[in-house]
């Protein structure tokens, strides 16, 4: 497990990570409702700029409304995740931190399949010496968000290290009244 990222540690790893998608996620958010509410528009100047006759402006617009929504979805679903990593990353809940695992998980493991299979087209359909530069550079980008990600996650196992550690004082409540057998505080009473 890491004990810093990029120099930082990880409770401020995480709650930089957090900050930065949540603010793209954001911004993300407001392009992509601005695009749908301006998808007339905008379907019909890609309907004017095509050279394709069968691009109409129905198709266009069915297309860039389906895109459109699907993406702001993510965005949204993204924004939450890392508002729910700055969340657990302050206040130490190792579960709040899932959310933004899973979801960039599902990303990253998405983002290396379409790599491998960029790779291999761009390798087949080109030389492999002018494809070099391109395989170097996606999968330097790709090494480095993996190394960004189990960042997260060794932030994700320390906190659930230290509340495993404390847990053990609440555990279990005392079966009867005066028995203090379980691993929990005494019970006290008021005089």
């Amino acid at each position: 497990m890491l004990t810093k990222v990029l120099g930082m540690r990880l409770n401020t790893y995480g709650v930089v990570v957090g900050w930065l998608g949540a603010i793209w996620s954001f911004l993300t958010v407001i392009l992509l409702s601005t695009a749908l509410g301006f998808s007339d528009e905008i379907s019909e100047e890609i309907a004017k700029s095509s050279n394709d006759p069968n691009m109409t402006v129905s198709k266009v617009r069915t297309m860039l409304v389906i895109t459109c929504s699907i993406l702001l979805a993510l965005k949204v679903i993204n924004l939450l995740s890392s508002a729910l990593l700055v969340m657990g990353t302050v206040k130490e809940r190792h579960l709040l931190l899932l959310p933004w695992l899973i979801n960039s998980g599902i990303t990253l493991v998405f983002t290396i399949t379409l790599t491998v299979l960029s790779w291999v087209s761009i390798i087949v359909n080109e030389n492999i010496l002018q494809a070099l530069p391109a395989v170097l550079f996606t999968g330097v980008l790709l090494v480095l968000w993996w190394y960004l990600y189990y960042g997260v996650y060794s932030l994700f196992k320390h906190i659930q290290r230290s509340s495993d550690q404390q847990r053990p004082l609440i555990q279990g409540a005392p079966q009867r009244s005066g028995d203090h057998s379980a691993t929990t505080y005494p019970n006290y009473t008021k005089i």
